[in-house]
C-alpha cells in the first residue's frame, strides 16, 4: 500500500550496489547510521520509481564492511527484479527517525535531515529555513534561506520538533541583519 506523500519528507540513507545472489539480496551502501536503527518491522524504505516513491520493507538486513550491508527485500525474490534495483537510491520518513540516530560526523546525512526545516528564534518568531549544513572545525553551521550562516551547537537548540521539522533556536544578536 502507497502512503501519502504529502506527510512524508524523504531522507536518502543508502545506495543499492548491486545484486547478491537468486534469491533477490543486494548489497547496498549506507551514507549514514538511520538505516541500522530503523524499524523495518514496522516502517517501510522507499525507492524512487517514475518519481514516486515505492515502499519496500526489508525482512533481512545483516551488516557487511564498515558502511555496507546485504538486504532482503520482502517482495523482492528473484536475481532480474534485484538487479532493477541497482544504483537506486534508498529512502526513509525521515518523519519515523529519531534524530539522534544520525551521527553528527556523517557530514552529508545531517545536511539532508536539516535542509528544510523551519527556524524559529528564541521569541518564537519564524526567521527562514534551513538551506545548508556545513561542519566548520568547531564551529559547525546551519544556512539560513542561502544566505545567512548561523552557528550550529546544541547549546544555542531550544527546541526540535522533527515531526513538524521545526527548530528553535536562540539565534546571536545582529547575525540575520548582515
Amino acid at each position: 500500500m502507497l502512503r501519502e506523500t504529502t506527510d512524508m519528507d524523504l531522507l536518502r540513507v543508502a545506495q543499492v550496489v548491486k545484486s547478491y545472489d537468486v534469491n533477490g539480496e543486494v548489497v547496498i551502501r549506507l551514507s549514514s547510521g538511520v538505516l541500522e536503527d530503523y524499524n523495518f518491522k514496522k516502517e517501510p524504505v522507499f525507492i524512487i520509481f517514475d518519481g514516486l516513491p515505492v515502499p519496500f520493507f526489508i525482512t533481512s538486513f545483516k551488516s557487511k564492511g564498515t558502511n555496507g550491508a546485504l538486504v532482503k527485500f520482502e517482495t523482492i525474490n528473484d536475481f532480474s527484479h534485484s538487479e532493477e534495483l541497482v544504483k537506486k537510491e534508498i529512502f526513509v520518513d525521515s518523519t519515523k527517525i529519531d534524530p539522534d540516530s544520525i551521527e553528527l560526523d556523517e557530514d552529508e546525512a545531517m545536511a539532508e535531515f536539516l535542509i528544510g526545516f523551519k527556524v524559529k528564534d528564541q521569541s518564537g518568531k519564524q526567521v527562514g529555513e534551513i538551506s545548508d549544513y556545513f561542519n566548520y572545525p568547531n564551529n559547525p553551521c546551519i544556512e539560513i534561506n542561502g544566505e545567512h550562516l548561523v552557528p550550529f551547537n546544541e547549546d544555542l537548540i531550544l527546541k526540535l520538533d522533527h515531526k513538524k521539522r521545526i527548530i528553535t533556536m536562540t539565534i546571536p544578536g545582529g547575525i540575520l541583519d548582515l
